[in-house]
């Protein structure tokens, strides 16, 4: 029997990161996530590593170089010209600017990239980088908590190797920076399951969007609305997928699993709970297809700590006792010392009649796609 390749990015520098006071994306979180996985005794299973550093000529794959000169200062905010172009006053609650940034932008973007890297040599089959997944900055600015799109440097380095890439959102907000870099591409076929009303931000995603020109019909936005529980959402993806996987028959697949779909999510509207979350991970895995599988949102830390140790578990076919052993962070967990809790009994806005629509448009939609092109 095959044993599958699993290389597993981790550093433990990550969560030494602050944004700042207050704001909700809290690196610490990664860790939290590795000190879970060790605790049930995951990390025996896969090849941990940190990746080798990422050059700016490769970042200058997407982003613009002025860009990027403005993320290597070293605490010399006068030597930043014209930062306020590249950092917007009323972008700045989002994207501060804080000490480390340049390094924290490192670890999480070399992470990503030597993965792409491993699965282009075919010298494993499987990357999971947790800290990863930043879906919304743009070619010359950050955007959503994003500074460089990890997502799309990995995507581009994939694209020298893999004739066709299939690229899954399911993070609470839409994947708007991975969609844009690509939409006039048919190698990159894009599917984004997101939150879609007025005032959540980015407020992009309509069912509309469908790529252009070249990439016309390679570009797929499902907007949801708050609410959504797992047997919707299970109702939607399994269907699309088993339609896109046929028509577009992808080499690889690069999966963003951002957690603030999970129900008591601070910012994200959903009603997921962590075995709802994690059948995308566990359908994805059966495809047999080269995976790499990166974080994104999650702003509720023990519950996106749950989630993704469970999602290696699922990536790993290792079962998990619903007691969460003890770790370092144990304290994190009180009160509900459990690796599955009780979603909320929020309402779910999403009528069977409105996802059966919108499902079946993007399937007939997907059928459009000409096989073997």
């Amino acid at each position: 029997m095959y044993e599958e390749v699993i290389s597993y990015y981790f550093d433990h520098k990550f969560g030494n990161f602050v944004f700042s006071f207050g704001h909700p994306m809290k690196p610490l979180r990664i860790n939290m996530v590795h000190e879970l996985v060790k605790s049930y005794g995951l990390n025996r299973y896969m090849n941990i590593k940190k990746g080798s550093n990422v050059s700016n000529d490769e970042l200058k794959n997407f982003h613009e170089d002025e860009y990027l000169n403005t993320l290597n200062f070293k605490n010399d905010f006068k030597k930043s010209v014209n930062i306020k172009n590249y950092f917007p006053i009323n972008n700045g609650d989002d994207c501060p600017i804080f000490s480390g940034i340049a390094q924290f932008v490192q670890l999480y973007s070399k992470a990503s990239y030597s993965g792409a890297i491993e699965l282009s040599k075919e010298k494993t089959d499987i990357v999971v980088n947790w800290s990863g997944g930043f879906h919304h900055a743009k070619n010359n600015e950050s955007s959503g908590f994003c500074y460089v799109n990890d997502i799309i440097i990995s995507i581009l380095e994939l694209l020298k190797t893999f004739k066709k890439i299939l690229y899954i959102d399911i993070d609470a907000h839409h994947g708007d920076g991975v969609e844009e870099a690509f939409i006039l591409s048919k190698r990159v076929l894009c599917l984004s399951f997101h939150n879609f009303q007025k005032l959540f931000f980015p407020e992009t995603g309509c069912q509309n969007n469908g790529g252009s020109i070249g990439g016309k019909c390679y570009s797929f936005n499902f907007p949801l609305k708050p609410g959504l529980n797992d047997q919707s959402f299970k109702n939607i993806f399994k269907p699309i997928l088993i339609e896109i996987l046929h028509r577009f028959q992808p080499n690889v697949v690069v999966f963003q699993t951002g957690a603030d779909s999970l129900s008591k999510d601070p910012l994200g509207k959903f009603n997921l709970s962590i075995k709802g979350h994690g059948h995308c991970v566990d359908f994805l895995k059966k495809t047999r297809l080269p995976l790499l599988i990166l974080g994104g949102g999650g702003y509720k830390l023990s519950n996106v700590s749950r989630c993704w140790a469970n999602e290696t578990s699922l990536i790993l076919n290792k079962e998990l006792s619903n007691k969460i052993p003890y770790n370092i962070y144990w304290q994190r967990y009180r009160g509900f010392f459990r690796l599955n809790f009780k979603v909320s009994k929020k309402l779910n806005k999403n009528s069977k009649k409105s996802l059966k629509i919108l499902r079946d448009n993007i399937i007939i939609n997907v059928r459009k796609i000409r096989l073997n092109t």
